[in-house]
């Protein structure tokens, strides 16, 4: 199953120290394609085993989807009296309807011998309440801001609070006024006040006092997050995480902005509990995990001026140094047209008076030029030869502390064997302490994919391809932030990493065809992505439930083509069945092939024009 939410950096922040911590592996010799099943033998004498949802899980939804697997498919068998498909092999699953409270997934089986019956039993919080409408009271629970707050002049913030429905209530920071709260939902008896900061406006650090009602009878209440406004001191973040980069987001918890590797300095614009607010430009904010920052209090605002820029050229591409006075973040953005990219640096100012191609004229950069973008941000923008196309990218930070853009051209392709030598690394998702999604005879996702990945590196072999695994047994332990860093390090031409999938509690399996999806996430892999889908259209049995754009760790590769496979869903039963099929699995390796195969000719016939 591909990684959700998930998403965490991009290799383009990874600094030369960090992508180095990986240690050498032994050679290893790669195993033979799997042919068994691979779900485990069935060893339990129950008749009936629940797979999914969990002994005891808590469920939020109106409905939920159930699977496991019967001792004998054809016998009769109903959950909650509903009546229920099996699949010939035993497996099963249901979407169902599920009520507040401890809810029970009561199964029953009518053998010959007799009926057979087993539950499983979840938890459905129930649905939102108002408070009772008498006596007046204030849920301690609701009071919000629930984490501490550090604002600025500006910054828009509300104070919310669920009490008894129908009154009048208030809120105030100690030392100012109380100012009236509105019913946002009178429904639930939801209070709130949106405020904002005015210039020069300062309080705190302090609780939220919250009052509801009027004179003597009025009830009372005090936050326990601390909120505070204003202030002269200066705050400077710098990136020191575990990974060697830290994640920026669009706000708390929200989506992924940049990725400044460790070092770089951000000025602080504000927190919010555990995230720290960063400031990039003039009208550009982002959130950092505090964890993965130092806070300096007094310390000066992050002010990097470029230097010089130099350009070498090689067989593999061309490196960009920009030169620069300390560290700071950074982005790297491609054209859709793959001839350009743009360095964008934030916290800088632009100095720089010289562009050096060492060694001559490139054959492969054409022009770069850079502009202040806005104030503290500074565009370097990098254009190819015509004709030249980027094939990815690596941008760190170098021991002289200079920015190093590495841009990758295609791999020369031999029109009659488009893959021969080229280095293709599979990645079978998952591993043993992180299996994956689970189907209903037990089938790990793990291992379905670590199978599919040695039926495609047999057929990749025969094609002259060379052949790399992150995950080169089945009991490898390999992390998610190590499978881009080692296509890095290992000069991977093109990353493909392999999943089966499987759905959220409270999505109904049933609601539209469910089959295979090819994922990518930037320009340089799109071409990639569509021959993959293409070859896969035309020769798996599933649904095609397209190619897609998804924010997904391993597909933010940046250093060559990358996209991500769900070949199946693993917990629908017949679909199941097919991965433990080792016929169905060379199925998806050839097709995985011919499109990384159609791919490659397509670059092959680019470089022959």
């Amino acid at each position: 199953m591909k990684a959700l939410a998930a998403a965490l950096p991009l290799l383009l922040a990874l600094p030369a120290a960090a992508r180095s911590r990986t240690k050498p592996r032994a050679p290893q010799n790669e195993p033979s394609e799997i042919s068994a099943p691979l779900h485990p033998p069935r060893v339990s004498t129950e008749p009936i085993t629940f797979v999914w949802p969990a002994e005891g899980a808590t469920v939020s939804a109106d409905a939920d989807f159930v699977f496991g697997s019967v001792a004998v498919a054809t016998a009769p068998f109903t959950i909650n009296g509903a009546t229920i498909t099996v699949n010939q092999d035993g497996g099963f699953l249901a979407w169902l309807p599920i009520s507040a409270g401890t809810f029970t997934f009561h199964a029953e089986l009518k053998l010959s011998s007799g009926s057979a019956a087993a539950d499983r039993h979840i938890f459905v919080p129930p649905p939102p309440a108002p408070l009772p409408d008498s006596p007046a009271a204030i849920d301690p629970a609701s009071l919000s801001p629930h984490a501490d707050l550090e604002l600025r002049a500006g910054d828009a913030w509300t104070i919310r609070m669920k009490a008894t429905r129908g009154q009048r209530a208030w809120a105030r920071v100690p030392g100012q006024d109380w100012r009236e709260m509105r019913e946002a939902n009178p429904a639930l008896g939801i209070y709130e006040l949106n405020l904002r900061v005015a210039p020069g406006e300062s309080f705190g650090p302090a609780p939220v006092e919250y009052r509801l009602g009027g004179g003597w009878s009025s009830v009372r209440a005090t936050g326990t997050a601390r909120v505070s406004a204003g202030g002269d001191e200066t705050k400077v973040a710098t990136a020191r995480a575990a990974a060697g980069y830290a994640n920026v987001k669009t706000g708390p918890n929200e989506g992924f902005l940049i990725f400044p590797p460790n070092g770089a300095r951000m000025a602080v614009a504000g927190r919010d509990g555990a995230s720290v607010r960063v400031r990039l430009g003039p009208d550009l904010t982002g959130w950092v995990d505090a964890k993965d920052v130092l806070i300096s209090t007094g310390a000066a605002a992050p002010r990097a001026i470029t230097g010089n820029i130099g350009v070498a050229t090689d067989a593999a591409g061309a490196s960009v140094r920009v030169a620069l006075s300390e560290r700071i973040p950074f982005e790297v953005v491609e054209d859709d047209d793959l001839n350009a990219v743009t360095l964008r640096l934030f916290g800088a100012v632009g100095h720089t008076n010289l562009v050096v191609f060492d060694g001559g004229p490139s054959d492969f950069v054409e022009q770069i030029h850079w502009r202040q973008e806005a104030d503290g941000v500074v565009a370097l923008r990098v254009r190819l030869k015509p004709g030249k196309r980027l094939w990815g990218y690596l941008a760190r930070y170098g021991a002289d502390g200079s920015v190093r853009l590495q841009l990758r051209r295609p791999p020369r392709i031999d029109p009659r064997r488009p893959l021969s030598g080229l280095r293709v690394m599979l990645d079978p998702g998952h591993m043993p302490s992180a299996p994956g999604a689970i189907g209903p005879l037990g089938t790990k996702e793990m291992d379905a994919n670590y199978a599919i990945a040695q039926a495609a590196a047999k057929i990749l072999k025969r094609e002259g391809a060379v052949v790399l695994l992150t995950r080169r047994s089945a009991a490898d332990e390999v992390s998610l932030t190590d499978r881009p860093r080692q296509a890095a390090d290992r000069d991977a031409d093109l990353f493909v990493s392999l999943h089966n999938n499987a759905l959220p509690d409270g999505t109904n399996p049933f609601s539209k065809p469910r089959g295979f999806t090819v994922f990518y996430y930037h320009p340089h892999s799109l071409a990639l992505g569509r021959a993959v889908h293409e070859a896969y259209h035309a020769a798996v049995s599933l649904p095609d439930e397209g190619l897609q754009w998804d924010n997904l760790l391993v597909a933010r590769l940046t250093s060559a083509p990358a996209i991500l496979v769900e070949n199946a869903y693993i917990i629908v039963p017949e679909q199941e069945a097919l991965l433990n099929d080792a016929g169905f699995r060379r199925t998806l390796a050839k097709s995985l092939v011919a499109g990384l195969k159609s791919f490659m000719a397509g670059v092959g016939r680019e470089q022959r024009k």
